[in-house]
C-alpha cells in the first residue's frame, strides 16, 4: 500500500442547498489537477462529505517502469498485484476519500461518476506500484455536486445520503475479448437501474450474437459465466466491497435489475462466452440509475 497521507487541513466547503429548487443538482467545477505516479498519494483541496455526487474526468498519459505508456484507464488486461487496486487496470487513475487506511478505494480511469460515502478530503494515485523512471501525469477535472438535497433521502432509501438520484446515465463500450468490464458505477441499496444494450459480436466464423445472446449455442459448462443462456449474451455481476461477489445475471438487450438491501459495490457487465480470443466487436450499453 503506498503511503496516505498528511492530516487535513483543507477549508470547509461543505455543499449548501438551493433554496429555489433543493432538488436540482449545482454542480460545481474544480481547478484541474496533475496527478502524477509518486510514493505518495496526491492531495486535492477538495473536501467532500457523505452522500455528495462527484464527477471526474481525466486525460494523458503516464510512462510506467520507464518503458510502457498508458492512459488513465489502465493497461487492459493487466494487473499489478502491489498496486492500491491489485484487480484493477494496471497504471489506472484511483481515488480515495480521506486518511483512513480502511476507506474503499475507487477506480475512476477515463471517467466515473459515484456518491461519497464519508466526509473526508479527496485523493487520487495511479495503480501501479514502481514510481521509479514514471514519466507523465493524468489531468485530472472533478465537480461535485454542492446540494445534497439532490440525492434522495429517507426510510426508503436505503443507507440515507448515498443512494445517487434518478436521471443520472453513463453510457459503456463492453468489449467482446474480455470477459468482465468495469462500469465505473457503484452500486447501492434498493438502487433500480434501466440497462438498455445494443450491437453485434463474432463469437467465431460460424456464429454471431447480439446481447440477448446467441439461442444456437447454449452455454452448458461451468466455464461459462452464466449457464443455460445464449452464447454471447450480456452478463452482470456486482462485486462487492469484501471482495466477494454477486451471482451472475442475464441482462441482454435490456433489464431493470434491482439491488437489494446490505449490497454495496461495483457493476461489471460482461460477455457469456467461455473462449473469448476469437471475438470480435462490441455492445454499447446505455445505463440508467
Amino acid at each position: 500500500m503506498k503511503l496516505v497521507i498528511e492530516r487535513d487541513t483543507v477549508a470547509d466547503n461543505r455543499p449548501v442547498p438551493d433554496a429555489g429548487n433543493p432538488n436540482r443538482p449545482n454542480w460545481e467545477n474544480f481547478p484541474a489537477v496533475d496527478v502524477k505516479l509518486e510514493e505518495q498519494w496526491y492531495r486535492t483541496r477538495i473536501n467532500l462529505m457523505r452522500g455528495q455526487r462527484v464527477r471526474v474526468s481525466s486525460s494523458g498519459t503516464i510512462t510506467l517502469d520507464g518503458r510502457t505508456q498508458t492512459g488513465p484507464e489502465g493497461l487492459s488486461g493487466k494487473r499489478d498485484p502491489d498496486a492500491p487496486m491489485p484487480d484493477q487496470n494496471d497504471g489506472g487513475l484511483v481515488a480515495v476519500i480521506g486518511q483512513d487506511p480502511n476507506a474503499p478505494m475507487i477506480f475512476i480511469g477515463r471517467s466515473n461518476e459515484f456518491v461519497a460515502d464519508r466526509d473526508g478530503v479527496l485523493y487520487f494515485t495511479v495503480n501501479h506500484w514502481e514510481t521509479r523512471d514514471a514519466r507523465g501525469s493524468f489531468r485530472v477535472n472533478v465537480s461535485a455536486d454542492r446540494n445534497l438535497s439532490s440525492v434522495p433521502v429517507g426510510p426508503d432509501s436505503g443507507n440515507v445520503g448515498q443512494v445517487p438520484s434518478r436521471g443520472s446515465e453513463k453510457t459503456v463500450t463492453v468489449p467482446s475479448t474480455q470477459q468482465w468490464t468495469d462500469t465505473g458505477i457503484d452500486l447501492e441499496p434498493n438502487m433500480t437501474l434501466d440497462i438498455v444494450a445494443e450491437g453485434n459480436i463474432e463469437l467465431s466464423s460460424r456464429y454471431r450474437s447480439t446481447p440477448d445472446g446467441n439461442r444456437d449455442v447454449i452455454a452448458n459448462t461451468a466455464s461459462f459465466p452464466l449457464q443455460g443462456e445464449g452464447a454471447g449474451a450480456l452478463v452482470a455481476k456486482i462485486r462487492y466491497r469484501d471482495g466477494r461477489e454477486s451471482n451472475v445475471v442475464l441482462i441482454g438487450s435490456r433489464s431493470t435489475p434491482k439491488t437489494e438491501q446490505g449490497e454495496y459495490g461495483r457493476l461489471f457487465l460482461g460477455i457469456n462466452d467461455d473462449f473469448l480470443r476469437d471475438n470480435k466487436g462490441s455492445y454499447t450499453v446505455r445505463i440508467r440509475w
